[in-house]
């Protein structure tokens, strides 16, 4: 099993679910975390740097015991009041069980062949709300099942088999970042992870401040078609660049990517621009420089909406609203077209601002405040 710490409060909640639904207790009792990503948006798949956060409260709970029928896993999920009945050897079926049996698949098929398992689940991550509902799920089962079975599994080892779950059974192409924040990110620090090397470490949070997360009320859907666009531009901008990776170029190759087709060009200066500001935010929270950071955020949040084009009118809305409520910085936060924004907010104005925001934006809501 990996080392974790458990939202004692989620592994309660989904015990009392598992025992209602399959009238008897769990063998094991867990939880994963939501992330919020502060700076560097879509950088993971590049090769590049990011900073989320791990949410405190906001997770996905998961209990687990062996099963009466071999092969058979039977999955209930207390947030959509839902069961499926699954066979272990199956492949994906678009249903929210996929993330659950794919992680099942990946440590553990040989002994849920032998022994079948139920379990449980239940989250307070709002789907569709760009704060990694699917990782946490992917991480949360990956802990619960290799606690079960007594394997063995660093948190860097189990997030990137959160990641294989997801790109190779799910079919999302996505990066690492969200598995890695769920399954090594602390709540209240930042984490910096270099997602081509996984070298990481924790970044202080700053004095007198708190990150503020909105929901936007626009749900966004990754598996569609935008995402995977995105992953195939980056790949063209490669092409037409001559490098792996666009983390293979800096601030100082802005002149070459301009000189290349125009939307290319464009999705490549986001990937460099971003993972630059990755950097420049590490320094600016060691050492306590809450304006720089705020810059750094709005000027990520013009990047995702003119060059990436994954913002929508919403979150545009919505973040330049926050900063005229007292957030120093705000952006969208996730993998785009809808979801969440996260605003840097003194905390002297954290009373007013919640209020102010959902008062004049009625489909938002605050979700966290870290």
């Amino acid at each position: 099993m990996s080392d974790t710490v458990t939202d004692k409060a989620l592994a309660e909640r989904v015990t009392a679910a598992y025992e209602q639904y399959f009238k008897q207790s769990p063998e094991v009792a867990t939880s994963a975390p939501g992330r919020v990503n502060l700076l560097g948006e879509h950088t993971d798949y590049n090769g590049g740097f990011v900073l989320p956060m791990a949410l405190r409260g906001l997770g996905v709970g998961v209990a687990i015991g062996r099963g009466p029928e071999p092969g058979v896993v039977r999955a209930y999920s207390d947030t959509f009041h839902d069961a499926e009945t699954r066979n272990i050897g199956e492949n994906a079926v678009g249903k929210w069980s996929d993330y659950v049996l794919g992680s099942l698949k990946a440590v553990a098929e040989p002994e849920v062949a032998e022994t079948g398992v139920q379990i449980a689940l239940i989250t307070t991550l709002p789907m569709g709300a760009g704060l990694s509902s699917s990782a946490a799920l992917e991480v949360g089962t990956l802990r619960a099942v290799t606690a079960l079975y007594a394997k063995q599994m660093s948190a860097v080892d189990l997030a990137v088999r959160a990641r294989a779950v997801e790109n190779g059974y799910v079919g999302m192409p996505c990066g690492i970042m969200d598995q890695f924040a769920s399954s090594v990110g602390e709540p209240g620090t930042a984490l910096f992870l270099d997602t081509r090397t996984l070298d990481h470490d924790t970044v202080p949070a700053l004095p007198g401040h708190s990150f503020v997360i909105v929901e936007s009320g626009v749900s966004h859907q990754l598996t569609e078609d935008g995402y995977a666009t995105r992953v195939s531009e980056c790949n063209a901008a490669c092409k037409a660049l001559g490098v792996e990776l666009l983390s293979d170029l800096g601030i100082g190759d802005l002149e070459r990517i301009a000189a290349i087709e125009p939307l290319l060009g464009r999705r490549a200066r986001h990937i460099v621009t971003d993972n630059q500001r990755v950097l420049d935010g590490v320094t600016a929270l060691r050492t306590g420089d809450a304006a720089r950071f705020a810059q750094l955020m709005i000027d990520s949040h013009a990047s995702q909406r003119d060059d990436f084009e994954i913002t929508v009118p919403e979150t545009d809305a919505i973040a330049a609203g926050a900063l005229e409520m007292g957030a120093l910085g705000a952006r969208q936060t996730g993998g785009g077209w809808g979801g969440a924004i996260v605003a840097l907010v003194p905390n002297t104005a954290l009373a007013d601002f919640g209020e102010a925001i959902t008062s004049r934006f009625p489909k938002t809501r605050v979700l966290a405040i870290t």
